[in-house]
């Protein structure tokens, strides 16, 4: 794996009232492993997912409570203050994700508590114009994620309610998702969260309930998909409970690794030549319920947020894709979601 020294801009969206600086960005120096604090902002009740533009002058938040919104700040690029620049409501509750369009002029949400995928505008400051769509799913629903798949206008929505995956081609012009194919998942299994592989024409779901990660095979034109294999993200001998949640690809695209919540680690999958995985190797994640986690590309690093222990751990990767403690924790409470990118 290759390594380099850089800085990195690391927002943290948390669990917190609006009373609560709820939304936070630190620094962190890949020279020396300095993790520090540089902003935060108060004004958002929950913004339990983050999204950043590519030009890295908005990040966009949604707050998970009942009467959904998503917010965006404007992004200072001297002191790294947030500035809310604009707000909106999700017509829906129980926001948990959001992504931004691959062209950048909309940001599609998913609704967890209502079962519903929302699309705004992004208009060219990088503010929320008016609702585009929202599509309702059948009684029961709860969607988990929506994420593009590369090189494509294709996007997979994870149904983690009624254990399905819905393949949507999005018309920019429109705004509008398109539903392409719809497809159930194993009963009772719990999609959750995404990685793709293009390269192998592979979807990766982790499961939250079933402990499981499925992998998924896409046709050429991405119309339809298959399951292909599921492999354990925890030891079959623990017989505690546990609740799948975070997954990520390696930059190299040799390990996937995966977040266990009641197991509180971090599952290793290596990934074969043709994109198939062996079942996860754990190790800690030095804390309790890791909800989210982010690799830094090109580092050999991943940070882990810890939310019943209210730390951000900081983990250093072998050359055998094995992550191991640096030593190194950020104090902050309830975190949830990490999105680390270099600095411009």
């Amino acid at each position: 794996m290759e390594t380099s020294s850089r800085a990195y801009h690391v927002y943290v969206g948390t669990y917190g009232t609006e009373h609560d600086h709820s939304l936070h960005v630190l620094s962190l120096q890949t020279s020396n492993l300095n993790l520090r604090y540089l902003s935060a902002v108060k004004g958002i009740r929950n913004p339990s997912y983050l999204t950043v533009n590519s030009t890295q002058d908005v990040v966009y938040a949604c707050s998970e409570v009942e009467d959904g919104e998503v917010v965006s700040y404007r992004i200072n690029e001297a002191d790294h203050k947030l500035t809310e620049q604009s707000r909106q409501k999700t017509a829906g509750n129980g926001p948990c994700y959001v992504t931004l369009s691959t062209d950048e002029t909309h940001l599609l949400t998913v609704n967890y508590g209502e079962g519903t995928t929302t699309v705004h505008q992004v208009l060219k400051d990088g503010s929320l114009g008016l609702l585009t769509d929202k599509v309702v799913y059948k009684q029961g629903s709860h969607p988990h994620t929506i994420m593009s798949i590369p090189k494509s206008k294709k996007y997979v929505v994870t149904d983690l309610g009624l254990d399905r995956l819905y393949l949507y081609e999005f018309n920019e012009q429109q705004g509008k998702l398109i539903l392409l194919y719809d497809l159930k998942a194993n009963a009772k299994s719990g999609p959750r969260h995404i990685a793709i592989a293009d390269s192998h024409r592979k979807i990766y779901v982790v499961n939250e309930f079933n402990s499981k990660v499925a992998v998924y095979q896409y046709d050429a034109s991405i119309t339809k998909l298959e399951l292909i294999q599921e492999v354990r993200t925890i030891p079959k001998s623990f017989e505690g409970v546990n609740y799948a949640a975070d997954i990520h690809i390696s930059h190299d695209m040799s390990y996937l690794y995966v977040s266990n919540r009641g197991h509180h680690s971090i599952g290793i999958c290596k990934i074969d030549s043709n994109g198939l995985l062996t079942d996860a190797i754990c190790v800690s994640s030095i804390g309790e319920w890791p909800r989210n986690f982010t690799l830094i590309p090109n580092e050999n690093l991943l940070l882990v947020a810890n939310e019943h222990s209210n730390t951000i751990v900081l983990m250093k990767i072998g050359r055998d894709g094995i992550p191991t403690y640096t030593g190194i924790e950020y104090p902050i409470k309830s975190p949830v979601c990490l999105k680390a990118l270099p600095t411009i």
